[in-house]
């Protein structure tokens, strides 16, 4: 009984180890197998990128014929695996292709079997395989999916709408901001710097007048991208509009509009639109950056502003003001503030 329990333990071992060397032989087949596609796929991109960018009379390149070229080498919709490499190719490469063949290669993508490839990936289910689809759209300039992808802008989910929402920037440019008011899920600060940095990239000209129409939206995620634009481009013209957010009930949207107001240099106008909106604060930190913005905009202090702070209320805020009086020669205003104080608190302790 043993000796068969012992022979059979030895053929299961036996036929495990068959097994683990079976799979073993077939992954390495399939990986050199694999890597020899991937390497006749880069060749043969190579040499059609090279005699459709390079060629003799590269005007002249049948499409047709390129396109039977990479199907022969198995770029079909039964290989996404290829297709998507090829992809992948043409991605990195025109990352390093400027001017003329940049936008060729574009031409190019159009061409490529199976057709609509990236636009397929949009209809899949999975939000990652949405957004890498939308992302290769937009690498690739196919402004012929505009209305469609625009579709994406409020998605659900963020990676999906992020795509969408930068795709919308690269096709439309400033035009784009005309979606603002209809969004309605947050736009985080990331993916407002990356609107604004795309949108800088590509179309460096401002126009004010799509700005000017984005004001009404009344989402706060809104009124802080246009804000970041303001400052990115410096419209020094529309500086009112930040301004105005000083007195705004979000304490973010607040904090968006001081730390854009600090790359401007006010003028005496827009300098007494702020001290008018300064009481409206009700954060320390915010006061005090106030406070240094004012002081960087105007080479004169205002002695009255500054002595009604100093007389309001806020211990810590009347601190940083009396450094500032300290700091510009009214040494004997502050030193008359604290003497008054010390009288007062005096005739209220003495009985």
């Amino acid at each position: 009984m043993e000796a068969e329990q012992l022979q059979f333990a030895i053929i299961v071992a036996i036929g495990i180890l068959l097994g683990l060397w079976g799979s073993i032989a077939y992954s390495l087949f399939f990986r050199r197998f694999r890597r020899k596609k991937l390497y006749e796929i880069e060749a043969t991109f190579a040499e059609v990128l090279s005699n459709y960018l390079y060629g003799t009379n590269p005007e002249e390149i049948d499409s047709i014929l390129i396109q039977r070229e990479f199907r022969k080498i198995g770029i079909t919709e039964k290989n996404p695996e290829n297709v998507q490499y090829l992809i992948d190719l043409m991605l990195r490469t025109q990352q390093m292709l400027l001017g003329r063949n940049h936008f060729r290669l574009r031409q190019l993508y159009v061409q490529l079997p199976p057709y609509r490839a990236s636009y397929k990936k949009t209809l899949s289910t999975k939000w990652h395989i949405q957004a890498r689809g939308i992302r290769e759209i937009y690498e690739m300039n196919q402004i012929q999916y505009t209305s469609y992808i625009a579709r994406f802008r409020d998605h659900p989910n963020l990676f999906v709408r992020r795509e969408a929402q930068i795709a919308m920037v690269v096709f439309l440019g400033w035009e784009s901001l005309r979606f603002l008011p209809y969004l309605s899920r947050n736009i985080e600060l990331w993916q407002q710097i990356k609107i604004v940095e795309k949108l800088h990239d590509l179309y460096p000209i401002p126009k004010v007048d799509y700005l000017k129409n984005a004001y009404n939206t009344k989402n706060s995620f809104g009124r802080e991208l246009i804000m970041r634009i303001i400052r990115k481009y410096h419209l020094t013209g529309e500086v009112d509009f930040l301004i105005t957010h000083l007195s705004h009930f979000s304490f973010e949207v607040r904090e968006t509009a001081i730390e854009c107001l600090s790359s401007f240099t006010l003028d005496l106008v827009q300098l007494e639109q702020v001290k008018t909106n300064f009481p409206k604060l009700d954060s320390l930190q915010q006061q005090k950056q106030v406070l240094d913005i004012i002081g960087r905009s105007t080479p004169q202090l205002d002695l009255p502003f500054y002595l009604n702070l100093l007389y309001g209320e806020g211990e810590m805020l009347k601190l940083r003001v009396a450094e500032i009086l300290w700091t510009h020669g009214f040494m004997d205003r502050v030193q008359q503030y604290y003497e008054d104080q010390y009288k007062e608190t005096s005739e209220l302790i003495e009985p």
